[in-house]
């Protein structure tokens, strides 16, 4: 331990100025368990310093003996995570962490929530129970996910000292592997079993009480004694009706420039028609944007039959683009007009990639539809801009300020993509993932910035999701992601008019689709949590003493409410992994 502290001292001396930062360091110890590589896997106790200083975001990680790449993306989620539920800016501190472990482990993302608890206990001077141990993964939004080798590492805890063994909610009951040998004649067989095992009961035997939880919050309250309060806040989506309102006009009236239509489409009228009566503004208006893309399809089908044809129509579209991106990049934002510039950059971003793949498509009828669906996002950008007269009591905001978040942003999104990889999460929101992370870079390197945020934070929400569909209870998270929204979107009203995240709150308000309804309430609190950093409203967390027991909490008995990981070392048994259904891939941003 010691050396290592050394080397780490060694570090911050190399890369920071002499007597900068370093003698402002806070610094928290945690214990987790994991379990050893090899064929006879035991539980083990790891040894975890977590320590912060003033900096600029960034995250350190020392491992002794070496172990995966997970590991790694654990440490940056921890920070990320704890900097979030604690409402402090990630971009003014670095993160140091040193892990040590008796023996080789298995790769996994169990040390995770642990690694939270700790950061949180850092950054806020807490003081943390030796005797409490704890295993489990770290979500993005701060819930704890399923973790394998529980028996294994509960014998650990309890070894070395346990009173409380905190595991994921749904856990309790799991199942361990046996191997029997059986003879046939002079042969040997082994046949593998599984028996199932209550960890509550096989805690008391060993004297260690076992708690399921499901928050970050649940396991600082056994931890440190305190609970970091939740934000409640109300907003109420009437005071966004005017403007919305006129975004669905003027993307309804659009709908007269072509004359093409499809009975597809007119469904698509009808049923905006009806959400617009029931003031369901910025819904009517991604049903009617859903429509003209149809109706535009429509209109090339029969207007579109020789390669000239198509290939004049892609040059005009792009030469809509490029007067549109040099409109945007010379355009100067306040913080109210940046969510509308950074909506109309994003939307030509993609009508550029659409235009892409109508190029390279497989078949005319495919061409058709992208460039159908790339002309229509033009449109919508200039849909989107049409409202920035409507702004008002803006001030400008420094560009230099806001390349700095749209660059800590794409990091952050590329970090987040290769540790939901690591962990085998959703594929298709993965692949999902990069492309937005690609358009983000490209926009960045374009310099709009706006846009770049926006995308990369569309990264953010796919990789975080990726996840959480793979290992976690979608409804169980849909009005916990609904909260954080209203409480974002509350807190950014204090000092801005969030239109932007209260039309994706809006939009989610009125899915079906489970998956989608998370998608965009998440979206909507990460853009407003963005708009409010922009001009430093989102106020920090309190931390309140929790009226708390520990030996009270229930921990409920009977089977597993999330479908059982089957006991193998380390993070073997993953759950299987959750598809995301049609309505969630057509409910993608409008």
């Amino acid at each position: 331990m010691k050396s290592a502290l050394k080397i780490l001292a060694l570090m911050l001396i190399l890369i920071t100025p002499a007597g900068a930062q370093f003698e402002n360091a806070q610094k928290a110890n945690i214990k987790a368990v994991a379990v050893t590589s090899g064929d006879q896997p035991t539980g083990v106790v790891i040894n975890i310093s977590v320590i912060v200083t003033p900096g600029d975001g960034r995250v350190f990680v020392s491992t002794t003996p070496y172990t995966e790449i997970d590991m790694q993306g654990s440490a940056q989620l921890a920070a990320i995570t704890a900097c979030d539920l604690l409402g402090i800016d990630f971009t003014k501190y670095d993160f140091f962490y040193i892990i040590e472990a008796e023996a080789p482990i298995v790769g996994g993302p169990s040390a995770g929530g642990v690694m939270t608890v700790a950061t949180v206990a850092a950054l806020k001077n807490l003081t943390i129970r030796d005797d409490v141990y704890m295993t489990g993964m770290i979500y993005p939004d701060g819930y704890i996910g399923p973790v394998g080798g529980l028996k294994y590492k509960l014998e650990a805890a309890a070894k070395n000292g346990a009173k409380i063994f905190l595991i994921p909610q749904g856990q309790r009951i799991t199942y361990v592997e046996e191997k029997k040998v059986r003879r046939v004649g002079i042969i040997s067989y082994i046949e593998v079993g599984y028996k199932e095992l209550d960890l509550v009961e096989y805690g008391k035997k060993l004297g260690v009480n076992v708690y399921e939880v499901a928050t970050l919050n649940d396991a600082l309250k056994f931890f440190t004694g305190y609970e970091i309060k939740q934000p409640e806040g109300q907003f109420n989506i009437g005071s966004y009706s005017q403007i919305l309102k006129k975004l669905a006009d003027r993307m309804k009236a659009s709908l007269d420039e072509v004359t093409a239509t499809s009975e597809d489409a007119e469904k698509l009228i009808k049923k905006a028609d009806e959400f617009y009566k029931e003031g369901k503004y910025y819904t009517a208006t991604s049903t009617y944007f859903q429509a003209k893309i149809l109706k535009r399809y429509e209109e090339y089908k029969s207007k579109i039959v020789t390669a000239q044809q198509f290939d004049e129509e892609v040059g005009k579209i792009q030469n809509e683009i490029n007067q549109l991106k040099d409109y945007l990049a010379k355009e100067k934002m306040g913080v109210n007009s940046l969510q509308i510039i950074a909506a109309a950059q994003e939307r030509v971003a993609e009508a550029e990639n659409l235009l892409e793949n109508a190029k390279n498509a497989k078949s005319d009828d495919e061409a058709l539809q992208y460039l159908a669906y790339a002309k229509e996002r033009v449109e919508s950008a200039k849909v989107w801009l049409s409202i920035l007269p409507d702004l008002k009591n803006d001030y400008e905001i420094s560009k230099d300020a806001l390349k700095r978040r749209a660059e800590f942003y794409v990091t952050q999104a590329s970090s987040l993509l290769i540790y939901a990889s690591s962990l085998n999460g959703n594929e298709y929101l993965i692949n999902q993932g990069f492309e937005s992370l690609d358009t983000a870079k490209r926009l960045l390197s374009e310099g709009l910035y706006a846009g770049a945020a926006v995308m990369a934070l569309n990264s953010i929400t796919d990789a975080s999701l990726s996840i959480e569909v793979t290992y976690g209870k979608i409804d169980d998270k849909v009005e916990g992601a609904r909260e954080a929204a209203m409480a974002a979107i509350s807190e950014a009203e204090k000092s801005l008019f969030p239109v932007l995240p209260a039309a994706y709150f809006e939009y989610a308000e009125n899915l079906d689709n489970q998956y989608a309804k998370l998608m965009y309430y998440k979206l909507s609190m990460r853009l407003a949590k963005l708009l409010s950093l922009m001009v430093s409203s989102g106020g920090e967390k309190e931390l309140v003493h929790a009226e708390f027991n520990p030996y009270t909490h229930y921990t409920p008995s009977g089977k597993s409410t999330i479908e059982r990981i089957v006991e193998t070392p380390g993070f073997e048994g993953l759950a299987a992994v959750t598809a995301i259904t049609a309505a969630a891939i057509a409910a993608r941003r409008r």
